[in-house]
């Protein structure tokens, strides 16, 4: 069996039940077998979850109907093997309950971004790890706590990959303006346990960008291949290219924002990168940020299917 997690929070109507189905359903696309469940300090047992979180979920094609809120108990806490806290209040209550069991207890985005930065994270202005409470508020408040969930989420399922779970394929090609970047970018990849397929080109030599950026595209649009990277000079070409395959959406990013970006509100599946524009580390920060990104789906989802319905 792989680990168990459980996420905590006040009444395990909203942010916890979203945690626990996005690990499932982020954790069943990556093909990993990890076990998430989910608990209330203060919950009611028996109480569906809120209809904003059930309409935040289903937006992402996620279906939490079954779900049913359930009181800490003691024992949970025992048989997870990581316990996830929204706030600081509940992590606190946490540790008062169970002392001998700090060692796996966390705030989420505290234990994203130990995973993500490599060491203990420090909490600070410039760090917020807490996940307001949108119960009573918004639609949009829910997704915004679902968003900022996810992307904690998405940290956990990127450091599981090697471990028991197929690994994202990512097509990799470039021109010989690219070459150099490419070579180093299918380093990095391999090194955080992605399997990264090169399609060339294999030197310096002059070539053509859409000869490289064709069979990326369609290694994409088949599935072959999970996203796809491009890289020439400006990152221009190979994303004119590449976006005149049928299902290609190809985001040019220049910066770690528009990464982001392109993943959570444009979906998009080719990452493109200008080897004569970017440096190597904020180019591999792009990556980084790009693949561990996800897709927020809600308006989103409504304007990507309009994009892909000009194809």
């Amino acid at each position: 069996m792989g680990k168990s997690i459980l996420f905590i929070c006040s009444g395990n109507t909203c942010r916890s039940v979203m945690a626990e189905y996005l690990l499932r359903h982020r954790a069943k696309e990556a093909g990993l077998n990890l076990e998430a469940t989910s608990a209330g300090l203060f919950a009611f047992t028996g109480d569906a979850a809120t209809e904003e979180a059930l309409q935040a979920l289903s937006e992402l094609g996620i279906d939490a109907r079954e779900h049913r809120s359930r009181k800490l108990h003691p024992r949970l806490l025992e048989e997870a093997d990581l316990v996830l806290a929204m706030t600081e209040r509940h992590k606190e209550e946490l540790l008062r309950l169970a002392p001998e069991q700090a060692g796996k207890i966390f705030l989420l985005k505290e234990y994203a971004d130990i995973l993500t930065s490599g060491q203990e994270a420090q909490q600070s202005a410039e760090k917020e790890y807490e996940i307001p409470d949108p119960f009573g508020q918004s639609l949009e408040a829910y997704r915004r706590a679902r968003q900022e969930i996810d992307r904690a989420v998405q940290a956990i399922i990127a450091q599981s990959m090697g471990k028991g779970g197929k690994n994202m394929r990512i097509a990799v090609g470039s021109d010989h303006g690219g070459f150099q970047a490419k070579q180093v970018i299918i380093e990095h990849l391999r090194s955080r346990g992605l399997e990264a397929v090169d399609f060339g080109t294999d030197s310096e030599e002059s070539c053509d960008y859409p000869d490289i950026a064709q069979p990326v595209a369609e290694a994409v649009r088949s599935g072959e291949c999970t996203f796809g990277i491009l890289i020439c000079g400006t990152g221009i070409g190979m994303s004119i290219a590449a976006n005149k395959i049928k299902g290609i959406r190809a985001a040019l990013c220049n910066d770690t924002f528009s990464a982001r970006m392109a993943r959570e509100h444009n979906d998009a599946n080719i990452l493109c990168l200008g080897a004569r524009v970017l440096g190597l580390g904020l180019m591999l920060d792009i990556v980084d940020v790009y693949l561990n990104g996800s897709f927020v789906g809600g308006r989103h989802k409504t304007r990507v299917e309009k994009i892909d319905a000009l194809d």
